[in-house]
């Protein structure tokens, strides 16, 4: 009986195929790295290492007024503090802005809710990093970044990270953005 329970314990070869992209996705899953940190869309949570995941779980105990997050900010040095962000939508929004933030210390077993400028709130650039890799609206959200890059937007990218500045940049490059495409104007804005 020992060997008729181990054979019917074995998936599915089509279950096993499925298994071995979704490890192979979470191993090759790094979010977007800045500065010792990875920020993850809520898409991508369950790609996580074990040590991330469980204190998300942990975290989300301490969330009872702050539900809307869509992005987590992790310290890749120290799992017990992470950071739920609360950014505009990433179907809409090229490049979303940041509303508010909880900081979470599981050590301390605290959290802190921060709310962001509206007058110059954060922006997030390069979406495609943090959303699962089989996001419907990935693709596109590479190709922006793509053309972007062509264009020469992100040459000085660690200066423009506000909506003001990275307004004004586009604006300094002729750059207009709608619908997740970027065109360039030829000839140079008049601005008075």
């Amino acid at each position: 009986t020992d060997t008729l329970s181990f054979l019917v314990s074995i998936p599915h070869p089509d279950k096993l195929k499925r298994m071995k992209m979704n490890a192979e996705i979470n191993t090759n899953f790094k979010g977007k790295r800045v500065a010792g940190f990875m920020y993850i869309h809520k898409s991508a949570q369950k790609l996580l290492a074990v040590n991330y995941s469980d204190a998300i779980e942990k975290s989300l105990l301490l969330l009872r007024d702050f539900s809307t997050w869509n992005v987590i900010k992790l310290n890749i040095k120290n799992p017990e503090k992470l950071s739920f962000l609360e950014y505009e939508s990433f179907e809409h929004a090229e490049f979303p802005i940041l509303f508010r933030s909880c900081q979470v210390d599981l050590k301390l077993n605290k959290i802190q809710i921060r709310q962001h400028s509206k007058n110059n709130p954060p922006v997030l650039h390069r979406k495609e990093l943090l959303v699962h890799p089989n996001h419907p609206d990935r693709a596109k959200f590479l190709n922006l970044t793509a053309q972007l890059e062509d264009l020469g937007a992100f040459k000085n990218i660690v200066k423009l990270g506000t909506k003001h500045r990275w307004e004004d940049e586009l604006t300094k490059l002729n750059i207009v953005i709608k619908d997740h495409v970027a065109t360039q104007r030829d000839r140079p804005l008049n601005v008075s």
